[in-house]
């Protein structure tokens, strides 16, 4: 016998940071629904890093905020202090898309990497839909959340966060592994029109 679950899917008419909220709020309520453990949420200046950890400290549920790499954006030390008192954990590092492979581009015209591949294909879904395995990736790799887990993750377009999706977490290299890889297991919320770069 089959066994089946129905739940809504959000669906925002456009990409941005005015879907926030929204996000967030249906993100906790399916981490709540499933028992999840963690959630992890990609977060440039910490602002949504804030407001995710805000909505989840009732909970006990743990907040991952995966920043840019250094040097890429600027991680806003009160929000760091913020989420260190919300017991939030900051993570900072390499783009798990992200490889010397993919710096060949910038000399060589034409040349396509299998990451830009991959990146590609999730951006089909939305920028976020790219960004939400990475960041989970990233915080596995760095031992904040260990592999194997359901986890939610949340990331934007540009700013602010507008898909949300749970996904079974794996370490990077483990991506495409048939027996622990990334899995893709429901998409929560998700923006309809897209924006590419």
């Amino acid at each position: 016998m089959r066994s089946m679950v129905k739940r809504e899917v959000e669906y925002f008419e456009d990409f941005g940071a005015h879907n926030t909220d929204q996000t967030i709020e249906v993100a906790k309520n399916v981490a709540l629904n499933l028992s999840l453990k963690y959630a992890v949420v990609a977060s440039a200046t910490g602002s949504t890093g804030v407001k995710m950890a805000v909505a989840f400290r009732e909970t006990d549920v743990k907040v991952v905020v995966v920043t840019e790499y250094a040097g890429m954006a600027e991680f806003k030390e009160e929000n760091r202090l913020k989420l260190k008192e919300m017991n939030a954990e900051v993570i900072t590092g390499t783009h798990s898309f992200l490889s010397p492979a993919e710096s060949i581009s910038k000399l060589h015209k034409g040349y396509c990497s299998e990451n830009t591949i991959i990146k590609d294909v999730l951006r089909r879904f939305s920028q976020g839909m790219k960004v939400a395995p990475e960041i989970l990736m990233m915080a596995t790799d760095a031992g904040a959340i260990p592999p194997g887990q359901e986890v939610v993750s949340i990331a934007g377009t540009g700013s602010g966060a507008d898909p949300a999706v749970v996904l079974r977490s794996c370490h990077s290299n483990d991506f495409f592994d048939k027996e622990k890889g990334m899995e893709f297991r429901e998409i929560v919320a998700m923006p309809r029109k897209k924006k590419y770069w």
